[in-house]
Protein backbone atom coordinates (compact mmCIF):
# COMPACT_ATOMS: atom_id res chain seq x y z
CA UNK A 1 0.00 0.00 0.00
CA UNK A 2 1.67 3.05 -1.22
CA UNK A 3 -0.94 5.84 -0.34
CA UNK A 4 -2.09 7.15 2.87
CA UNK A 5 -5.04 9.31 3.89
CA UNK A 6 -4.14 12.70 5.37
CA UNK A 7 -6.38 13.36 7.96
CA UNK A 8 -6.54 9.78 10.35
CA UNK A 9 -3.20 8.01 8.41
CA UNK A 10 -5.00 5.19 7.09
CA UNK A 11 -2.69 3.34 4.15
CA UNK A 12 -4.68 2.33 0.70
CA UNK A 13 -4.12 1.08 -2.39
CA UNK A 14 -3.87 3.79 -5.21
CA UNK A 15 -6.31 2.42 -7.07
CA UNK A 16 -9.15 2.99 -4.19
CA UNK A 17 -9.76 6.50 -4.88
CA UNK A 18 -13.18 7.59 -5.17
CA UNK A 19 -15.29 9.04 -7.84
CA UNK A 20 -13.35 12.91 -6.39
CA UNK A 21 -9.82 11.04 -6.47
CA UNK A 22 -10.29 11.03 -2.61
CA UNK A 23 -9.45 8.30 0.15
CA UNK A 24 -12.75 8.58 2.21
CA UNK A 25 -13.42 5.10 3.44
CA UNK A 26 -11.76 5.23 6.71
CA UNK A 27 -13.03 8.95 8.16
CA UNK A 28 -15.84 9.71 6.09
CA UNK A 29 -15.15 13.28 4.77
CA UNK A 30 -13.49 13.97 8.35
CA UNK A 31 -16.94 13.33 10.11
CA UNK A 32 -15.14 10.42 12.16
CA UNK A 33 -12.07 11.09 14.36
CA UNK A 34 -11.70 8.29 16.78
CA UNK A 35 -8.67 8.70 19.82
CA UNK A 36 -5.92 6.22 18.74
CA UNK A 37 -5.20 2.46 20.47
CA UNK A 38 -2.74 2.86 23.54
CA UNK A 39 0.46 1.17 22.50
CA UNK A 40 0.10 -2.92 23.07
CA UNK A 41 1.47 -4.30 25.82
CA UNK A 42 5.13 -5.60 25.36
CA UNK A 43 4.30 -9.37 25.90
CA UNK A 44 1.29 -9.71 23.24
CA UNK A 45 3.62 -7.61 20.85
CA UNK A 46 6.05 -10.19 21.30
CA UNK A 47 3.03 -13.45 21.10
CA UNK A 48 2.36 -11.67 17.99
CA UNK A 49 5.44 -11.39 16.34
CA UNK A 50 7.87 -13.58 17.64
CA UNK A 51 8.44 -16.84 16.28
CA UNK A 52 9.19 -18.76 19.61
CA UNK A 53 7.29 -21.65 20.52
CA UNK A 54 5.13 -20.17 23.06
CA UNK A 55 4.52 -17.17 20.37
CA UNK A 56 3.66 -19.63 17.62
CA UNK A 57 1.26 -21.83 19.77
CA UNK A 58 -0.21 -18.53 20.74
CA UNK A 59 -1.00 -17.41 17.44
CA UNK A 60 -2.33 -20.89 16.67
CA UNK A 61 -4.73 -21.25 19.37
CA UNK A 62 -5.63 -17.27 19.86
CA UNK A 63 -9.54 -17.83 19.92
CA UNK A 64 -8.82 -20.55 22.87
CA UNK A 65 -6.78 -18.00 24.72
CA UNK A 66 -9.24 -15.10 24.03
CA UNK A 67 -12.23 -17.13 25.17
CA UNK A 68 -10.59 -18.52 28.35
CA UNK A 69 -9.88 -14.64 29.98
CA UNK A 70 -13.37 -13.19 28.27
CA UNK A 71 -15.53 -11.50 30.62
CA UNK A 72 -18.64 -12.28 28.28
CA UNK A 73 -19.92 -15.30 26.88
CA UNK A 74 -20.43 -15.80 23.16
CA UNK A 75 -22.57 -18.27 22.12
CA UNK A 76 -22.62 -18.82 18.03
CA UNK A 77 -22.93 -21.91 15.45
CA UNK A 78 -19.31 -21.63 13.97
CA UNK A 79 -19.35 -23.77 10.68
CA UNK A 80 -15.74 -24.13 9.25
CA UNK A 81 -16.23 -24.54 5.28
CA UNK A 82 -15.38 -27.84 3.85
CA UNK A 83 -11.83 -28.90 2.77
CA UNK A 84 -8.23 -28.41 3.51
CA UNK A 85 -7.76 -24.60 1.97
CA UNK A 86 -6.64 -21.46 4.67
CA UNK A 87 -8.64 -21.20 7.85
CA UNK A 88 -11.79 -19.04 7.71
CA UNK A 89 -14.44 -18.13 10.57
CA UNK A 90 -17.62 -18.64 9.08
CA UNK A 91 -20.91 -18.35 11.63
CA UNK A 92 -24.30 -19.42 11.03
CA UNK A 93 -27.44 -17.77 12.35
CA UNK A 94 -27.67 -15.72 15.40
CA UNK A 95 -25.00 -14.80 17.61
CA UNK A 96 -25.17 -13.79 21.61
CA UNK A 97 -23.43 -12.48 24.34
CA UNK A 98 -24.15 -12.86 27.87
CA UNK A 99 -22.74 -12.27 30.98
CA UNK A 100 -22.63 -14.40 34.12
CA UNK A 101 -22.88 -13.36 38.16
CA UNK A 102 -19.64 -12.74 40.27
CA UNK A 103 -19.63 -16.60 41.67
CA UNK A 104 -20.61 -19.73 39.45
CA UNK A 105 -23.84 -22.18 41.31
CA UNK A 106 -22.88 -24.79 42.41
CA UNK A 107 -23.83 -27.05 39.15
CA UNK A 108 -21.81 -24.88 36.87
CA UNK A 109 -17.59 -24.47 36.96
CA UNK A 110 -15.92 -20.95 37.24
CA UNK A 111 -15.41 -19.56 33.75
CA UNK A 112 -15.30 -16.79 32.20
CA UNK A 113 -15.17 -12.99 34.41
CA UNK A 114 -16.17 -15.58 37.25
CA UNK A 115 -12.02 -16.72 36.93
CA UNK A 116 -10.45 -12.91 37.96
CA UNK A 117 -11.19 -13.49 41.57
CA UNK A 118 -9.09 -16.33 41.60
CA UNK A 119 -4.80 -16.19 42.48
CA UNK A 120 -2.77 -16.70 39.21
CA UNK A 121 -2.04 -20.23 39.59
CA UNK A 122 -5.59 -21.46 40.26
CA UNK A 123 -7.07 -19.45 38.04
CA UNK A 124 -4.49 -20.76 35.23
CA UNK A 125 -5.15 -24.03 36.21
CA UNK A 126 -9.14 -23.65 35.77
CA UNK A 127 -8.40 -22.15 32.44
CA UNK A 128 -6.27 -24.72 31.05
CA UNK A 129 -8.62 -27.77 31.82
CA UNK A 130 -10.55 -26.14 29.20
CA UNK A 131 -8.17 -25.21 26.96
CA UNK A 132 -5.37 -28.47 27.09
CA UNK A 133 -3.96 -27.09 23.78
CA UNK A 134 -2.43 -23.59 25.36
CA UNK A 135 0.62 -23.11 27.55
CA UNK A 136 0.31 -22.62 31.37
CA UNK A 137 3.22 -20.50 31.40
CA UNK A 138 1.10 -18.09 28.61
CA UNK A 139 -1.56 -18.35 30.48
CA UNK A 140 -0.23 -16.84 33.87
CA UNK A 141 1.76 -13.95 32.47
CA UNK A 142 -1.76 -13.15 30.62
CA UNK A 143 -3.28 -13.73 33.93
CA UNK A 144 -0.95 -11.09 35.03
CA UNK A 145 -1.26 -8.75 32.66
CA UNK A 146 -4.63 -8.19 32.17
CA UNK A 147 -5.30 -8.11 36.22
CA UNK A 148 -2.25 -5.29 35.98
CA UNK A 149 -3.53 -3.12 33.03
CA UNK A 150 -7.51 -4.12 32.30
CA UNK A 151 -10.69 -2.04 33.79
CA UNK A 152 -12.95 -5.08 33.85
CA UNK A 153 -10.85 -7.47 35.78
CA UNK A 154 -10.07 -4.85 38.48
CA UNK A 155 -13.79 -4.17 38.76
CA UNK A 156 -14.68 -8.04 38.97
CA UNK A 157 -11.82 -8.19 41.76
CA UNK A 158 -13.34 -4.47 43.48
CA UNK A 159 -16.53 -6.15 43.74
CA UNK A 160 -15.44 -9.37 45.63
CA UNK A 161 -13.32 -7.26 47.92
CA UNK A 162 -16.86 -5.74 48.86
CA UNK A 163 -18.93 -8.51 48.42
CA UNK A 164 -16.77 -9.98 50.91
CA UNK A 165 -17.14 -6.73 53.16
CA UNK A 166 -20.73 -6.70 52.99
CA UNK A 167 -21.77 -10.24 53.27
CA UNK A 168 -25.61 -9.49 54.06
CA UNK A 169 -25.70 -6.50 51.83
CA UNK A 170 -27.09 -6.56 47.80
CA UNK A 171 -24.61 -5.69 45.93
CA UNK A 172 -24.48 -4.95 42.08
CA UNK A 173 -21.89 -3.69 39.40
CA UNK A 174 -23.00 -1.78 36.36
CA UNK A 175 -20.89 -1.10 33.02
CA UNK A 176 -22.99 1.50 31.45
CA UNK A 177 -24.26 1.68 28.40
CA UNK A 178 -22.67 5.18 27.26
CA UNK A 179 -19.62 6.42 28.97
CA UNK A 180 -21.90 9.78 29.64
CA UNK A 181 -24.09 7.88 31.61
CA UNK A 182 -26.28 9.89 34.06
CA UNK A 183 -25.18 9.01 37.48
CA UNK A 184 -27.84 11.20 38.90
CA UNK A 185 -30.29 8.32 38.56
CA UNK A 186 -28.50 7.21 41.19
CA UNK A 187 -27.42 7.69 44.84
CA UNK A 188 -23.67 7.93 45.16
CA UNK A 189 -22.28 4.41 44.05
CA UNK A 190 -19.63 3.08 46.87
CA UNK A 191 -16.60 2.49 44.35
CA UNK A 192 -16.16 3.64 40.65
CA UNK A 193 -14.10 2.11 38.12
CA UNK A 194 -12.88 3.35 34.88
CA UNK A 195 -15.71 1.44 33.26
CA UNK A 196 -17.83 0.53 35.80
CA UNK A 197 -19.90 1.59 39.11
CA UNK A 198 -20.27 -1.00 42.06
CA UNK A 199 -23.60 -0.01 44.61
CA UNK A 200 -23.54 -1.43 47.81
CA UNK A 201 -26.99 -1.74 48.90
CA UNK A 202 -30.55 -0.48 47.26
CA UNK A 203 -29.37 2.48 45.20
CA UNK A 204 -31.00 4.63 41.81
CA UNK A 205 -32.71 3.25 39.64
CA UNK A 206 -32.68 -0.04 38.25
CA UNK A 207 -30.25 -0.31 35.35
CA UNK A 208 -31.31 0.90 31.84
CA UNK A 209 -32.17 -2.33 29.37
CA UNK A 210 -28.75 -1.97 27.74
CA UNK A 211 -26.85 -1.11 30.98
CA UNK A 212 -24.67 -4.43 32.13
CA UNK A 213 -25.15 -4.99 35.43
CA UNK A 214 -23.62 -8.14 37.28
CA UNK A 215 -25.02 -9.26 40.33
CA UNK A 216 -22.82 -12.03 43.13
CA UNK A 217 -24.91 -14.71 42.99
CA UNK A 218 -28.23 -16.08 40.15
CA UNK A 219 -28.96 -19.00 37.80
CA UNK A 220 -28.98 -17.09 34.58
CA UNK A 221 -26.62 -14.63 32.39
CA UNK A 222 -27.47 -11.66 31.48
CA UNK A 223 -27.81 -10.81 27.28
CA UNK A 224 -25.65 -8.34 26.45
CA UNK A 225 -27.20 -5.57 23.87
CA UNK A 226 -24.58 -5.14 20.89
CA UNK A 227 -25.25 -1.66 21.37
CA UNK A 228 -23.05 -1.45 24.70
CA UNK A 229 -19.93 0.02 24.61
CA UNK A 230 -18.20 -2.70 26.80
CA UNK A 231 -19.76 -5.31 24.60
CA UNK A 232 -15.99 -5.42 22.81
CA UNK A 233 -14.28 -5.20 25.32
CA UNK A 234 -15.51 -8.04 27.38
CA UNK A 235 -15.94 -10.06 24.85
CA UNK A 236 -12.26 -9.51 23.34
CA UNK A 237 -9.53 -8.72 25.57
CA UNK A 238 -6.80 -10.32 23.99
CA UNK A 239 -7.39 -7.22 21.26
CA UNK A 240 -8.53 -4.78 24.05
CA UNK A 241 -6.17 -5.47 26.80
CA UNK A 242 -6.39 -2.29 28.36
CA UNK A 243 -10.23 -1.94 28.42
CA UNK A 244 -10.85 0.21 25.37
CA UNK A 245 -14.79 0.61 24.83
CA UNK A 246 -15.85 0.75 21.41
CA UNK A 247 -18.59 2.36 19.72
CA UNK A 248 -22.06 3.82 21.73
CA UNK A 249 -25.39 5.45 20.37
CA UNK A 250 -23.98 8.88 21.66
CA UNK A 251 -20.75 9.17 19.91
CA UNK A 252 -20.87 12.19 18.09
CA UNK A 253 -19.59 12.94 14.01
CA UNK A 254 -16.77 15.64 14.18
CA UNK A 255 -18.41 19.62 14.89
CA UNK A 256 -16.80 20.98 12.09
CA UNK A 257 -18.05 18.46 9.34
CA UNK A 258 -21.68 17.47 11.23
CA UNK A 259 -24.47 18.05 9.04
CA UNK A 260 -28.34 18.90 10.34
CA UNK A 261 -29.06 15.66 9.48
CA UNK A 262 -26.57 12.99 10.67
CA UNK A 263 -24.93 13.94 13.84
CA UNK A 264 -23.69 10.46 15.39
CA UNK A 265 -21.24 8.40 14.19
CA UNK A 266 -22.98 4.95 12.75
CA UNK A 267 -21.28 1.36 13.99
CA UNK A 268 -20.41 1.33 10.10
CA UNK A 269 -18.49 4.31 9.96
CA UNK A 270 -16.67 3.15 13.60
CA UNK A 271 -15.66 -0.20 12.67
CA UNK A 272 -14.59 0.83 9.00
CA UNK A 273 -12.13 3.38 10.75
CA UNK A 274 -11.02 1.16 13.56
CA UNK A 275 -10.16 -1.81 10.81
CA UNK A 276 -8.41 0.74 8.29
CA UNK A 277 -4.63 -0.20 7.94
CA UNK A 278 -2.13 2.55 9.39
CA UNK A 279 1.36 2.46 9.41
CA UNK A 280 2.72 1.13 12.92
CA UNK A 281 2.26 -1.84 15.10
CA UNK A 282 -1.51 -3.00 15.68
CA UNK A 283 -3.05 -5.85 17.96
CA UNK A 284 -5.89 -5.97 15.51
CA UNK A 285 -4.13 -6.75 11.94
CA UNK A 286 -1.66 -9.04 13.66
CA UNK A 287 -4.38 -10.95 15.69
CA UNK A 288 -5.21 -13.54 12.71
CA UNK A 289 -8.02 -16.40 13.82
CA UNK A 290 -9.28 -13.70 16.37
CA UNK A 291 -9.08 -10.82 14.03
CA UNK A 292 -11.50 -12.79 11.44
CA UNK A 293 -13.46 -13.33 14.25
CA UNK A 294 -13.60 -9.81 15.21
CA UNK A 295 -14.66 -8.79 11.76
CA UNK A 296 -17.40 -11.10 11.12
CA UNK A 297 -18.82 -9.99 14.98
CA UNK A 298 -18.44 -6.71 14.00
CA UNK A 299 -20.60 -7.20 10.52
CA UNK A 300 -23.47 -9.02 12.19
CA UNK A 301 -23.64 -6.72 15.32
CA UNK A 302 -24.08 -4.12 12.17
CA UNK A 303 -26.54 -5.40 10.30
CA UNK A 304 -28.55 -6.42 13.11
CA UNK A 305 -28.72 -2.93 14.33
CA UNK A 306 -29.85 -2.17 10.95
CA UNK A 307 -32.41 -4.91 11.21
CA UNK A 308 -33.68 -3.11 14.74
CA UNK A 309 -33.61 -0.17 13.51
CA UNK A 310 -36.58 -1.14 10.79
Amino acid sequence: MSEQCGFCGAVYWKEEKNTAHKYTKCFHDGKVQLPAFPDAPELLKALLTENSPDAKNYRQRIREYNSAFAFASMGAQIKPPRGTGPYCYRLHGQMYLRVSPLYASDQHKESYGQLYIFDSSEATEKRLSNNQNCLQHVFEKLDFMLKEINPFAQSYLQMHRLVQEHPTTSVKMVFFEDKNFDMRRYNAPTLCTEVAAIFVGDNGEPPANRDICVYPFGDTCQSISPLNQCCDPMTYPLLFPRGECSWNTGMEHVEEWRTAERTRVTQLQYYAYRLSQRNGFSILPNSGKLFQQYIVDAYVKTEGSRLHFL
